[in-house]
């Protein structure tokens, strides 16, 4: 077992982790899903690159990107607002709670590059998540629209 493997059975087990199941994401999926399917998605890409990468920073820092525990349906910032800040709140958040590595805090707040533009991803594994974070909302985006046009063509049928 690879220290990412055994470093996601400890976040996916942690109750402050689970939290993340209470939030809506991208329509479709909920927190805890999304940064799962993230942590999973950055590790396939960088094993695909033949990336050398610190998995534990990885999974960690994949796993908290999005720990900033509110639901945004029931914000009243706009969409680019949360985009530009959630980041910086996710951090503060996991960081009342972890001890966060400088990777894994550059992880968490350059997660949203280019969108957060002096957030730069600095490590392979910031730019593993970062890449992986923009693949997986977008499925994640597209199947949300996909279930509302099939739900939508169910009730005029």
């Amino acid at each position: 077992m690879t220290k990412f493997d055994e470093t996601m059975i400890q976040m996916e087990n942690d109750p402050e982790i689970q939290k993340l199941r209470q939030f809506r994401q991208h329509g479709s999926s909920n927190t805890y899903d999304h940064c799962r399917s993230v942590a999973r998605s950055a590790d396939r890409l960088g094993r695909w690159l033949g990336w050398e990468v610190d998995g534990e920073e990885l999974a960690r820092g994949a796993m908290l990107h999005d720990y900033y525990l509110y639901d945004t349906r029931d914000m009243t910032i706009s969409d680019y607002q949360h985009g530009v800040k959630h980041p910086e709140t996710a951090l503060k958040n996991a960081g009342k709670l972890y001890e966060l590595s400088e990777k894994e805090t550059n992880i968490i707040r350059s997660h949203m590059w280019p969108l957060t533009l002096f957030h730069v991803p600095k490590s392979r594994e910031a730019v593993l998540v970062c890449a992986a974070d923009k693949a997986v909302a977008t499925r994640e985006f597209f199947h949300s629209g996909v279930q509302a046009l099939k739900k939508r063509a169910q009730l005029g049928a």
